[in-house]
């Protein structure tokens, strides 16, 4: 890169602090962009002068300090986490920097050579797709409890800053708030704060005793947001302690886990098969198939290789649990090889496969949503076609991420109009991070008798208000809505999921209903949704695929 560009893009590269105060957000811009080659380019350059690993550190730590991007304390601890990555992974990567930035952001960039690839569906022809019978009047049914991103925080401490100008508050190393309303509250905050383990275990305890659960899907993120404080041991330990508090309380009905974004040290991080050594992700694979395998007889073996499976439900109905770190664009070792690490999606397609022979329905469960700006747009691709492929096996899809109460819908684009024929269900997050009340949510399936649908046909949503729960000082888990009576829905099939969205633009109060559901019906500054902002969430209830431009 020539001296004559840092000149002139130099005024650009000084909002370097909005490019990682939005690090999440992946619409392209051209700060983003010029932000992120001026970065990638410095790197490469001074890596290639022969600076260490811990001259990387020190730099990274000089860039953050002086735009400002964090506090010292954050910036030290982020330089320390991530300067063995950066360094690894730059070192094994032939890209310049726009290829580098084309691949973290769509739209930025050309295209990034060697990353653009296929994954073969079998030559069998796909059955035609039939609408599912109506369940008939009073027939069995299963209920599906759904818990994600929990994010617990050992060290949360009430009475201290919940704005202490860091990613995370409301700790003893916050310090102590400037007046009351900046304090912390027993149960959480609405701020930039995670929840205490109390918390948890209060709604789990309430679960427990309230009600009657067949089984449970639980969708990763279990760490808090402090991830420049990050170690092995501590995700590792709090792993164990997330599980064994989920299994104390509902061990009785079997339990479906999936991994998040958080569970390693440093977050993100998840190297492919490729690396090995100390590197290797082999560390969390083993601890996660301790803590899991009990529950999931005969699945040691992919635990360990991607931390993925699949497991029988009940007769006729099966969960397969993806570990979408492999579709996370911040997860920078797919920069060395993005191309299906660990085989997981031709593992998928097999296990469809056999599932669409045998007869049997598929619920697929997961952490980082398939159209989520976060997952690459190659693993998006291939994922929304082998669903498309197998939409007569996949009944429904269940993720997290977002923190927030939403669904994404997936079409078939090839005939003159697009037909919806699946749909992913967000589900709400336990953690109150941020502007968010915590919550849970249960699925009614139509199950276990002769020719069931196994399709969802209502879900309910429960949450605590938590500045009640602080004045009072008791948590209080209430009904939200059901989603049939809500948004009055004769079924919950991708159809008709589709159908709402289209209501939502005529409707601005129906609109309105589910934009407060999205926060859990929070009451601490919700922001308001004007018609710009409307126009942002059905383009994100629409696209299944990540930056999917079809309907936005």
């Amino acid at each position: 890169m020539s001296g004559l560009f840092f000149i002139r893009y130099l005024p650009e590269f000084l909002k370097i602090k909005e490019f990682f105060k939005n690090f999440s957000d992946r619409a392209s811009s051209f700060t983003k962009c010029i932000s992120c080659r001026f970065l990638v380019s410095f790197m490469q350059h001074y890596m290639s002068s022969g600076a260490s690993e811990d001259d990387v550190g020190a730099v990274a730590y000089k860039i953050c300090t002086m735009f400002k991007i964090e506090t010292p304390r954050v910036c030290a601890g982020v330089s320390a986490l991530f300067k063995r990555e950066l360094t690894q992974v730059l070192a094994r990567v032939a890209l310049d920097p726009s290829e580098v930035c084309s691949f973290l952001y769509e739209g930025c960039g050309s295209g990034t050579p060697g990353h653009d690839w296929v994954v073969p569906l079998p030559p069998f022809p796909k059955p035609t797709p039939t609408p599912p019978p109506p369940p008939k009047p009073h027939a069995p049914v299963l209920r599906v409890l759904h818990i994600s991103d929990v994010h617990i925080d050992p060290y949360y401490k009430e009475n201290t800053s919940a704005v202490c100008g860091e990613p995370l508050c409301c700790r003893a190393t916050s310090g102590q708030p400037d007046t009351r309303e900046e304090a912390s509250g027993y149960w959480g905050d609405y701020r930039n704060c995670d929840i205490p383990l109390r918390t948890l275990d209060n709604m789990l305890a309430h679960i427990n005793k309230t009600h009657k659960i067949d089984y449970v899907i639980w969708t990763g993120d279990i760490p808090p947001h402090d991830i420049w404080n990050y170690t092995r041991n501590e995700v590792i330990n709090l792993l164990h302690t997330a599980s064994k508090l989920v299994y104390k309380y509902l061990g009785h009905v079997p339990i479906f886990p999936a991994l998040g974004n958080h569970e390693s040290a440093p977050v993100n991080s998840f190297p492919i098969p490729e690396i090995t050594g100390n590197d290797s992700i082999s560390w969390l694979y083993d601890e996660v198939e301790k803590a899991w395998s009990n529950w999931l007889p005969g699945t040691s073996h992919t635990l360990k290789l991607g931390a993925f499976y699949t497991a029988e439900v009940y007769p006729g109905l099966r969960i397969i649990s993806l570990n979408m770190n492999y579709c996370n664009s911040l997860n920078w070792w797919l920069l060395v090889n993005s191309t299906d690490p660990t085989g997981q999606l031709a593992w998928l397609v097999a296990q469809l496969q056999m599932a669409e022979d045998k007869g049997e329905k598929v619920h697929i469960i997961g952490h980082i949503p398939p159209g989520e700006p976060d997952c690459l747009g190659m693993w998006s691709s291939n994922y929304y076609k082998i669903i498309n492929r197998y939409e007569s096996t996949v009944t429904a899809q269940f993720f997290g991420h977002t923190h927030s109460d939403e669904y994404e819908i997936f079409y078939d684009k090839s005939g003159p109009k697009p037909r919806p024929t699946n749909i992913v269900y967000i589900g709400p997050s336990v953690t109150t991070y941020d502007n968010f009340n915590p919550g849970y949510r249960i699925y009614t399936v139509d199950a276990n008798y002769p020719q069931a649908s196994r399709v969802v046909i209502d879900h309910e949503t429960y949450f605590a208000n938590l500045t009640e729960a602080n004045l009072k000082m008791e948590l209080n888990w209430q009904f939200e809505y059901s989603a049939k009576k809500a948004f009055n829905m004769t079924s919950l099939l991708p159809q008709d999921w589709d159908h709402l969205t289209y209501r939502f633009e005529q409707d601005d109060t129906l609109f309105q209903k589910f934009y407060r559901y999205f926060y859990k019906s929070a009451t601490f500054s919700t922001p308001h949704c004007d018609t710009t902002c409307k126009s942002k969430y059905l383009c994100r209830l629409r696209r299944g695929r990540s930056n999917d431009p079809l309907f936005c």
